[in-house]
């Protein structure tokens, strides 16, 4: 029988758990106070959001927001092939392979 010679790279892990555990302690410390951080984050988006909405998505903050609403676009038309939408081909296609394999499944069932 072999001896395993696996100390190491338990010690290793046991270090890394440890690690991980102190910044998860480190992080609710700093975060513990402010039981809604969260949902702060997300009010400051949609403000965001509806200041970019108002002012037409001009700002250079509000591009995230015209590639998301150009993607969804490109889906609901399943375009391809415009110049557009080239850029999101991809996702456009898995969306098409994965409402055929829906489906084929209820069709089989």
């Amino acid at each position: 029988m072999k001896e395993p010679h696996h100390q190491r790279k338990v010690g290793y892990g046991m270090i890394m758990v440890a690690a991980s555990l102190a910044l998860i302690g480190i992080i609710q410390l700093w975060i513990g106070p402010d039981v809604l951080f969260g949902d702060d984050i997300q009010r400051q988006q949609i403000e965001v959001f509806e200041s970019c909405e108002a002012n037409g998505f001009q700002a250079p903050e509000c591009a995230k927001w015209l590639d998301e609403m150009q993607l969804q676009e490109c889906r609901e038309n399943k375009d391809v092939e415009s110049s557009e939408c080239y850029k999101y081909r991809n996702w456009v296609i898995s969306d098409q392979e994965l409402e055929e394999i829906l489906e084929n499944a209820k069709n089989n069932e």
